[in-house]
């Protein structure tokens, strides 16, 4: 451990990693973590239909008719698989891969709708709150048969999110948590790139893979710089760290990425197959045969694993026999005399043969979008010196992309840990025993509070203009207190500034919260603010004019907290919010 560590009360710590396509949960035992905080368990899920066991199951959830909660991941996609057999599966609410509706989403209102697989609608709340739910109890039945008479105070829980996602779209994670059992107070959002980042350094140095010939103990020295690549099915989230002396970690450059994760590999195949049987017989295979559909999906899913740069055997995929008919019906020509086969492929009874380069191909954009981004990241300032690259997540398993970055930054050291798709969920387990261990963090935005200043002539719009005990004031200023890009200490209250109520009448001060991508704003309703929410400090009991309020902002991870102090009495306000 660290030297200061702090090391969380609670008996267990569990981490819930929602993805793209798949999730699952780890948890880890604070007497454990004590002894080697690489120590982390997880369930072991049936892959429904599909051989095997896995540490994640696939991220699909199935309400019934009335919409009350059904099933999850494997489980759901069969019993939704099974209803489209029997035609029984029109009114059901079937929702897959449905986490990347909120990446983007600079507002999202409570009654925002997330749309099924057979176009029917839900409350998204009540989807993402139904899934973490179902992951919540499924731990607490897991460990009662290890663990009698847990309480759910003995449990701090840990929820991933990306961390290139805006501000509402945490936030809303949060509430869909709180709405599917877990409290704030038993609450912490991880960082997925973060979160791997200590997985890895908690890692022996044997399971790792690197390029370079360097090991894991010498990338994780004090003094060493790494950029962690965070791939996984929808996002690609992109960090840089450093190892202080007391080996807690410390980032030097702000979060950053794209939706250029393994999903778009699937995007591309489906654009494969559009050009071969044209869109209206795609939409029509999509609507009428759902259970093909979603097979076809299986099998794509299990078999772009297998593709490599170097391989020189051919992809093959079995085509349901219903794609060919829905193409006839269309076209009104069978499928099989249409069909020219050629160097690059062939169909061969009920399969599609894809020879190795255009096999490839279907990585080839978001590959380059990764290796593009990389390029000019790597000629930021606080960047230019990191010469090690750290792979963690599912798309950063396939093969295509190991290449691909080992290609383009061939005097980097490229690290890909063991089981790289679990970095994150594991390392989500560590970070809940000790969620200080990452200081500073580099601010992604600029915040401030909504307040009246002096009205500046010739620079403030004149419908902000207002008068107030005859002095000149404009509405809707931007009062900054941290800038995009500063490094923050965890939970150290910062730019403290003074500020005072408008009108001696007021029994109170409300401040509106707001944060914004620009380095400068001037104005809360700029394009790039989002409000936060509201601070209210209470001056009923302050008499006279001494009325000030030093007001500071301490952050911690993906919380911001407000502190404000009545200098007359010396009262201490605080509240949290999100962001």
């Amino acid at each position: 451990m660290a030297a200061g560590e702090t090391i969380s009360e609670s008996l267990f710590v569990a981490a819930i990693d929602f993805g793209t396509t798949f999730s699952g949960y780890a948890f880890g035992n604070r007497n454990d973590y004590k002894d080697d905080p690489s120590k982390v368990a997880g369930c072991h899920w049936s892959m429904g239909s599909q051989p095997g066991l896995s540490l994640k199951t696939p991220s699909c959830i199935l309400f019934d008719p009335e919409q009350n909660f059904d099933s999850f991941g494997g489980e759901a996609e069969d019993k939704y698989t099974e209803l489209a057999q029997e035609e029984e599966h029109g009114d059901w609410y079937f929702f897959r891969r449905f986490k990347m509706q909120l990446y983007g989403k600079e507002e999202l209102s409570k009654d925002f709708m997330l749309e099924g697989e057979n176009g029917l609608q839900m409350p998204a709340i009540k989807v993402f709150a139904e899934s973490i739910k179902f992951l919540r109890t499924h731990f607490e039945d897991h460990i009662k048969n290890k663990v009698d008479a847990i309480k759910p105070r003995d449990v701090e829980w840990v929820l991933t999110v990306p961390a290139i996602w805006p501000d509402p779209a945490k936030k809303f994670m949060k509430e869909a948590a709180n709405a599917g059992g877990i409290p704030n107070s038993r609450l912490i959002l991880a960082l997925e790139p973060e979160a791997a980042s200590i997985y890895c350094k908690n890692l022996p140095v044997d399971r790792t893979l690197s390029s370079g010939g360097r090991s894991t103990l010498d990338a994780f020295a004090p003094g060493t710089q790494y950029l962690i690549l965070d791939a996984g099915g929808g996002t690609v989230d992109i960090t840089v760290q450093e190892i202080k002396d007391d080996g807690d970690i410390k980032q030097i450059y702000m979060a950053n990425g794209g939706d250029w994760g393994g999903t778009k590999v699937d995007e591309a195949f489906d654009e494969f197959l559009t050009e071969i049987v044209g869109s209206d017989t795609v939409d029509k295979f999509r609507k009428d045969d759902k259970v093909d559909y979603l097979g076809l999906c299986r099998e794509f899913e299990v078999k772009k694993r297998s593709i490599r740069p170097d391989s020189t055997a051919k992809l093959t995929i079995r085509m349901p026999l219903s794609l060919s008919e829905r193409f006839q019906e269309v076209k009104g020509v069978s499928l099989k005399s249409s069909f020219k086969s050629n160097k690059s492929m062939s169909w061969v009874g009920d399969k599609l043969r894809v020879d190795p380069d255009t096999a490839n191909k279907f990585f080839e954009e978001p590959c380059q979008r990764i290796v593009d981004h990389l390029k000019d990241l790597f000629q930021k300032g606080a960047v230019v010196d990191t010469d090690i690259i750290l792979m963690v997540g599912g798309f950063s398993e396939s093969p295509v992309l190991q290449a691909a970055i080992k290609s383009a930054f061939q005097s980097k050291t490229v690290i890909i840990p063991e089981d790289a798709g679990l970095a994150v969920l594991k390392g989500a387990v560590q970070f809940g025993f000790n969620p200080k261990v990452i200081s500073p963090r580099i601010l992604r935005y600029t915040f401030g509070f909504g307040t009246n200043m002096q009205f500046r002539p010739h620079t403030d719009p004149e419908d902000k203009k207002h008068f107030t005990n005859n002095k000149m004031y404009c509405r809707d200023r931007f009062g900054k207190h941290v800038a995009r890009g500063e490094p923050m200490e965890s939970e150290e209250v910062t730019n403290k500034k003074t500020y005072n109520p408008l009108k001696e009448t007021q029994s109170k001060i409300e401040l509106p919260i707001y944060s914004s991508r620009s380095e400068d704003p001037q104005y809360v309703d700029e394009a790039d603010c989002t409000y936060i929410g509201k601070f209210e400090v209470d001056l009923s009991n302050v008499r006279g004019s001494d009325r000030e309020v030093e007001i500071g902002m301490r952050f911690g991870g993906t919380d911001l907290a407000v502190e404000a102090i009545v200098k007359s009495t010396g009262q201490k306000i605080e509240a949290n919010f999100s962001f």
